[in-house]
């Protein structure tokens, strides 16, 4: 899948002032990579797809890494910036970074792959990493935002409407290829509940999770298409009093 990578950065940067009233999932997962970081708190630690901040924010309290930090979109930059000063931020493509080879001991993505070319994204990461460095990463998987998808095709519409996830099998192929060690990949659905349709593309609006494919059809929905697509979740919400928006989520560590 093309990615249009310009539409990544402008979508990003819009929703840099909502992010982390939308992101509890994402710093969630966060949490998790956090916890899998190996014993020790000094070296250098890179963070690719920064996003706002929040990880860096935890990593700052509890370890004394020399951070660098990546993100395309500006918007998330500066917001990661008022939170943690101290952080040397680069506004790149993290599939593309100005680091040098063997850059990092931890190398650490939280939720940001799924917008990149993922060969090309993990092998940028296995370039930046030393010897036996540590990578950490989260992203999501293709049953993200299944309920959107079926949506779509209970009106007959079966285009390009959402963004394409990567399966984990995939993941663990390119890390093979690319010799890394000690891979563990972890997958589990969670659920977000809203009890509204506004609030569900609200949240998905304020997370900046839009469909980032260079094939996606252009212009506007049309009325009409878009209130048949609104009316299957309101018939869902009318059946259960909520409705459920699918994050496939996915975990890797692995050594280089």
């Amino acid at each position: 899948m093309k990615l249009a990578k310009d539409q990544i950065a402008r979508q990003f940067s819009r929703a840099a002032s909502t992010y982390d009233t939308a992101a509890q999932l994402q710093n969630e997962m966060a949490e998790i990579l956090i916890d899998a970081i190996p014993d020790h708190s000094q070296g250098t630690l890179v963070d690719l797809g920064c996003g706002t901040g929040w990880p860096l924010q935890q990593l700052r309290q509890t370890s004394d890494y020399d951070m660098t930090a990546i993100d395309i979109a500006p918007g998330m930059i500066e917001m990661a910036r008022q939170k943690v000063p101290q952080v040397n931020f680069i506004c790149c493509d993290l599939e593309r970074t100005p680091l040098s080879d063997d850059f990092a001991d931890i190398i650490f993505s939280n939720a940001a792959i799924q917008w990149c070319d993922t060969a090309r994204a993990l092998t940028e990461m296995n370039r930046i990493a030393k010897p036996n460095a540590n990578l950490l990463l989260s992203t999501f998987g293709p049953s993200t935002f299944i309920e959107i998808r079926s949506a779509w095709e209970a009106i007959g519409d079966r285009s390009d409407r959402i963004h394409k996830f990567e399966n984990p099998q995939t993941i663990e192929r390119v890390l093979e290829e690319l010799e890394l060690k000690n891979i563990a990949i972890r997958r589990e659905n969670r659920q977000l509940i809203y009890h509204s349709v506004d609030d569900l593309f609200r949240g998905i609006r304020n997370l900046g999770a839009t469909n980032a494919s260079s094939n996606r059809q252009p212009g506007l929905l049309g009325k009409e298409r878009y209130r048949q697509f609104k009316a299957v979740f309101e018939n869902r919400l009318a059946k259960n009093n909520r409705l459920e928006l699918t994050f496939d989520c996915i975990f890797v560590v692995a050594q280089n």
